[in-house]
């Protein structure tokens, strides 16, 4: 009954990979497959005459059709561009193996017009076990640099983390170097240096500062251009903006979500995979 458990509870995880970008993989693993085709030449593909490498045009663009197609269409059911987190990671095994159905059905197809006299099944047969082979590959691969990367982010985190510790343990020192005062924002009250954080609720916003929270009605959107000249006050997340000199560390895992850690403050602030380089490029600069 754990494993169960387990296994609903990490299916229901929003999935750290998944933004915006899934265009870009999608060309990457196209290309990607021709390399392996053109190069390797595996499946006795070396045997094939010299306008191969013509007809190998066709793989990488059902790859690319079909790792896309499924993704987008969930991102669109699931209104992930209205509100992270909507795409767990059973969604994104989900979409995976559609991709790789609906790339299983695009090579046969591509089999048969290639090879019209040819019997069906063996040519159905070739389309399943090549592209299984392939997508295990590839799989392989987009596993072991995606593991790459959140080790290197995760010793960044630790980095940075043992930086503000420090910082914070020198009272006289402030975390971050704040810029010149600037004038405040004509149309808001908002004090840039007691500001925490800012939430968005719809069409309205929630400040929260120093001495408590109040409730404006405006747009993120409409706060953060007002605070730009501030740069040590950043969106975070699609419904957060927050003042980096009050962040006293960075909790949380790739798996689950990072979050910003208030001084003085019980609310851990959320961070998007969307903006996780920017705010560590923050503290690193």
């Amino acid at each position: 009954m754990s494993l169960i458990s387990n296994i609903k509870t990490y299916l229901a995880t929003p999935a750290h990979t998944v933004n915006s970008n899934y265009h870009i993989v999608a060309i990457a693993l196209g290309v990607a497959v021709y390399l392996i085709l053109a190069v390797l030449q595996p499946f006795g593909i070396s045997d094939g005459p010299t306008s191969k490498y013509i007809y190998l045009l066709g793989f990488p663009i059902i790859t690319y059709l079909g790792s896309m197609l499924p993704t987008a269409i969930m991102h669109r059911i699931y209104k992930t561009d209205i509100e992270e987190g909507r795409f767990s990671n059973g969604k994104n095994i989900a979409a995976f193996m559609l991709s790789v159905l609906m790339i299983m059905v695009g090579n046969f197809l591509y089999f048969k017009v290639l090879n019209p006299t040819s019997p069906t099944l063996p040519l159905l047969w070739s389309a399943i076990w090549q592209t299984i082979i392939i997508s295990v590959l590839l799989l392989g691969v987009y596993f072991a640099f995606d593991n790459a990367r959140l080790r290197r982010e995760l010793e960044r985190i630790n980095k940075i983390n043992q930086k503000l510790s420090q910082k914070s343990n020198a009272p006289a020192a402030p975390i971050i170097k704040k810029p010149e005062p600037q004038a405040k924002p004509s149309s808001t009250d908002i004090d840039p240096e007691a500001l925490l954080y800012i939430e968005s609720d719809k069409n309205y916003c929630k400040i929260t500062t120093e001495s408590g929270t109040t409730v404006i009605r405006s747009t993120l959107t409409t706060l953060e251009n007002q605070l730009k000249p501030f740069g040590y006050i950043m969106r975070c997340h699609r419904a957060f903006l927050v003042n980096m000199t009050n962040v006293e560390g960075i909790e949380g895992s790739a798996s689950n979500g990072y979050r910003l850690k208030i001084k003085n403050h019980p609310t851990e602030v959320p961070v998007s995979r969307t903006y996780i380089s920017a705010v560590l490029q923050y503290f690193e600069g």
